[in-house]
């Protein structure tokens, strides 16, 4: 479900030779229609359910918080108890916004979240009760992530939708820390993941490294061979409403890092350049 976004194009694309997918976006149900959702699960016997729908965005989940509460929380926990009731195996997608900037270093799947802002704090409640209700299930946490997409709102879109428009220059922070991520990469890794049956529960999953929005971009600018000035900047700079996340870099204690991000950007770049 939410299968024409970052992730789920990517799974499809992951999985699409050994598993029968069916899959559904905003188009073909309304998430929170509990009573639609149930009757679509139960058209079929699912083996597998993948939820990669989500209200993204801090601004966007300070300025709908109850359409927050309703996509990141109360609509993982339905399907939580869907999975309880049909024995499925539930896929859920969370985020490194579940954590603070306290730590200073990356952030570990035994780490305790403290989420910030909204988005951060609904999408955890998604997490507390998939782990509270659900038998069998994997909970992937992501952080920003570049990869094929058909939308343009996500962070890397926007700005090569600046350099497609024409911008000579891009203003990115530098301030803003995170572990860049290939979606394909993820997708990958999850497969991985559910053939070899590793045992259920939260997983971290991220390419290895970290960096800034600004170096990020830098990274993507030069693999695409645009001259296009990336200039740093605070996120401070623009105008914003919920407190940010800063410094939220990802790993894992369970299994290996995915290979180095800026090797995954010249993958990723190698895609891309001739749409642009």
């Amino acid at each position: 479900m939410g299968h024409t976004g970052k992730m789920g194009l990517a799974l499809s694309r992951a999985l699409a030779k050994d598993y029968s997918i069916a899959g559904k976006n905003s188009r073909d149900f309304d998430a929170g229609d509990f009573a639609q959702v149930r009757g679509i699960i139960e058209q079929d016997k699912w083996d597998i359910v993948v939820n990669a729908v989500a209200l993204l965005g801090i601004d966007q989940c300070e300025q709908q918080p109850q359409k927050a509460l309703l996509l990141n929380t109360l609509y993982p926990r339905f399907l939580a108890e869907l999975s309880k009731e049909k024995d499925f195996l539930l896929v859920h997608f969370s985020t490194d916004a579940v954590f603070n900037d306290s730590k200073g270093d990356f952030y570990l799947e035994g780490d305790t979240p403290c989420p910030l802002n909204i988005y951060g704090l609904t999408k955890y409640g998604g997490d507390c009760f998939i782990q509270a209700i659900c038998r069998r299930y994997y909970i992937f946490r992501i952080p920003l992530l570049f990869g094929e997409t058909t939308k343009s709102n996500q962070f890397v879109e926007k700005m090569l939708n600046k350099v497609r428009q024409g911008a000579g220059l891009i203003r990115v922070s530098s301030d803003i820390v995170t572990s860049p991520t290939y979606s394909l990469d993820v997708a990958w890794e999850i497969k991985r993941i559910i053939d070899r049956e590793l045992p259920w529960g939260l997983y971290h999953l991220a390419n290895a490294g970290k960096a800034s929005l600004y170096e990020l971009m830098v990274e993507i600018i030069s693999g695409l061979g645009l001259e296009v000035k990336v200039e740093k900047a605070s996120y401070r700079d623009f105008d914003y409403i919920g407190i940010k996340n800063t410094f939220t870099p990802l790993a894992s204690e369970k299994i290996n890092a995915l290979r180095p991000w800026e090797e995954a950007v010249k993958d990723y770049c190698a895609k891309i350049r001739f749409g642009l």
